[in-house]
């Protein structure tokens, strides 16, 4: 039977209803008595029980957290959980790597303690919605206990499929991420067709890599090189633009933006050390993938291989073939990210609406920070709007939208100046990038904090 509870049940999603708890804005009196309140009825079996629910909440959390979920999400989830089953004094926590709870079974004075160490990280907004699915099912008092660890099973401990294709999913998207940025930065159909297959390359050494238990830096310090290695193979035969379009379409495929996003998500909620770790993991690819091209190019200007400078870019040019680009590099880092396909033709509309304003307020003159972040925000706020009429996570619509927003231009002059001996002149150009990249991460955090505010205030009536 599901579980049943004198409280009315609330239309509010679970995370919405969550958060006034986790951040500070209820009674402390009340933690105790959030779920369902069962006392001691002569159950034998309480404390397993009890146990049962904390396993539940647990993996769930590490759930919500490993498949890109915000250590936010991961909290409420795990506390939604185990107080609906009947956990009181429920204390759920993330701290970087592993999720925690502790709380009471009803009627023992032993408190429970369950901690689940975090392995292995991996992006699927496929599986996170169904998580998010399941945990709305779970607040609302649709399952049983039994039931919910039933799905829960059926979600987390699915077999893999897709047979052969599933090892070559990721590096084909990876080239169609390339080849879609190369469009975006001004490549034309040789560009495309040499991002591609760099970005493939890359994506099958550093999946072959990681098979063999090689660390994250040096596996996509190996898979940045095929773009800069195929940048200049072909940098006498074509047009100069080649080699920026190809050597940034490279770079920006392997580039951990939902990790970045995810690190500011989680230090502007409090979660420090949680975002420290992201944090620390982003820039840590980030600089393999930097190093690998700034070695290729640093080689090749040895051997007399110039590094051409990015041209300027008008904004007429962004009206045409790029804006093509904009949805193939939307849309294929959302597939890579493992968005379910409904998503694909919101992700494709935020993201040419974006990129157009964008290009519209580079050329008002406004300042990259500022018109970045304004897009970001914007972006965000669509795509939390969308979601939350799905009751659904907004990353995996606005993630994939704001991808071609990314500073590739800059990103291209601050490693031809590193590979070059500029070396001033390219830390320089990395600060701008963060810079840019942190702007695009706020802007998505912010959407969300204004949208969670108004829903608060006009909650409460404005009083």
């Amino acid at each position: 039977m599901p579980v049943t509870t004198d409280t009315k049940a609330t239309t509010t999603p679970w995370l919405t209803g969550a958060l006034p708890r986790l951040r500070g804005l209820e009674p402390t009196r009340n933690y105790g008595y959030a779920g369902e309140l069962l006392h001691d009825d002569g159950r034998a079996d309480i404390e397993a029980y009890g146990a049962r629910v904390a396993d539940l909440a647990i993996r769930l959390g590490d759930a919500l957290l490993s498949y890109g979920g915000s250590a936010e999400e991961a909290v409420a989830g795990m506390l939604v959980t185990a107080e609906t089953y009947g956990l009181s004094y429920c204390e759920p926590g993330v701290t970087l790597s592993e999720v925690v709870l502790s709380g009471y079974a009803p009627g023992e004075l032993t408190p429970l303690h369950a901690r689940r160490v975090i392995r292995k990280y991996g992006t699927d907004y496929r599986a996170l919605g169904r998580v998010h699915r399941l945990v709305d099912r779970i607040g609302a008092r649709e399952l049983t206990l039994d039931e919910a660890r039933a799905e829960t099973a059926r979600i987390l401990d699915a077999p893999p499929g897709g047979g052969r294709w599933a090892r070559w999913r990721v590096p084909v998207q990876t080239g169609l991420v390339a080849g879609g940025a190369a469009v975006v930065f001004g490549g034309g159909p040789r560009s495309l067709l040499c991002a591609f297959v760099a970005g493939l390359l890359g994506g099958l050494l550093c999946g072959w890599l990681g098979r063999h238990g090689v660390p994250a830096f040096y596996r996509f310090a190996v898979a940045s090189m095929p773009a800069a290695v195929m940048a200049l193979a072909v940098s006498r035969i074509a047009p100069p633009s080649v080699v920026p379009a190809v050597v940034v379409a490279g770079v920006l495929g392997l580039l951990p933006t939902v990790t970045f996003v995810s690190a500011v998500q989680d230090a502007l909620t409090g979660h420090y050390l949680t975002a420290l770790g992201r944090l620390c993991d982003a820039v840590l690819i980030f600089a393999a993938v930097a190093t690998g091209v700034v070695i290729v190019l640093g080689v090749g200007d040895l051997f007399g291989f110039g590094v051409p400078l990015v041209p300027a870019v008008s904004r007429a040019e962004h009206l045409g073939a790029p804006v093509a680009g904009v949805v193939v590099f939307a849309v294929a880092v959302a597939a890579r990210a493992r968005t379910p396909r409904r998503d694909w033709l919101p992700v494709a509309v935020l993201g040419v609406i974006g990129f157009v304003v964008s290009v519209e307020f580079r050329a008002l003159g406004l300042s990259a920070l500022v018109g970045t972040a304004l897009v970001a925000a914007g972006v965000g706020c669509a795509g939390h709007w969308v979601a939350r009429r799905r009751r659904e996570s907004a990353l995996p619509l606005v993630v994939p939208a704001i991808a071609p927003l990314l500073p590739g231009g800059v990103l291209y002059a601050a490693l031809g100046a590193l590979a070059s001996g500029r070396t001033i002149e390219g830390l320089g150009g990395m600060v701008n990038v963060a810079a840019v990249t942190l702007a695009l991460a706020v802007g998505v955090g912010l959407s969300g904090e204004v949208g969670q505010f108004l829903r608060r205030v006009r909650g409460a009536g404005f009083g």
